[in-house]
């Protein structure tokens, strides 16, 4: 199977190995998942660009977007990383945030 980077900039579609290199681990965190839900369509993107324009640019026409935090704010109190204050901000639609997993 093919991979690919889309740069929304210029709309152009790359095809290059680190592409791949980059995806492998999410194919590997949410194997399984697609046949527990078949019905749930489940996508891997590169994206080149700024993280929040990009997840913003991809909630156009979704229902939902699910992004990962990691709790290591600015300060203490923060728990919401800049990326997802952004996109909450600029979606489009809901967004899910995820805590990191503590089991390594």
């Amino acid at each position: 199977k093919s991979s690919h980077t889309t740069d929304h900039a210029t709309g152009m579609t790359l095809r290059h190995p680190v592409t791949e290199i980059l995806t492998e681990p999410l194919s590997e965190t949410v194997a399984g998942w697609a046949d527990k839900y078949p019905d749930v369509r489940i996508t891997h993107d590169v994206l080149r660009g700024h993280p929040v324009e990009e997840l913003a640019l991809a909630s156009v026409g979704a229902l939902l977007v699910v992004v990962g935090r990691h709790g290591r704010g600015g300060y203490s109190g923060m728990r919401l990383g800049s990326v997802v204050h952004g996109l909450l901000h600029r979606a489009e639609c809901p967004v899910i945030t995820v805590p990191e997993s503590r089991h390594g």
